[in-house]
């Protein structure tokens, strides 16, 4: 239980520092040191995410945090 933990952590930590890289379930696999359907099965059951939803939503809030930091900016100046 503790090393699907860790590999799903180590998924996670890989996604994060990849995160707008093409991303590829053989490359989790290789992270995580299980196979491609182990480690979907991992990360889906820890998750609740399949990993390119885990993916897409990381690199839509991303996107939405720079966007409110932008418009803070520009609210800023205008004051």
């Amino acid at each position: 239980m503790l090393d699907e933990q860790e590999a799903v952590q180590r998924m996670q930590d890989f996604i994060a520092l990849n995160l707008y890289d093409n991303i590829s379930l053989i490359d989790l696999a290789e992270v995580s040191l299980f196979s491609p359907w182990y480690s979907y099965r991992l990360f889906k059951k820890w998750t609740n995410h399949t990993p390119s939803s885990y993916v897409r939503k990381l690199r839509l809030a991303k996107s939405a945090l720079k966007r409110l930091c932008c418009l803070i900016r520009l609210e800023d100046m205008a004051a």
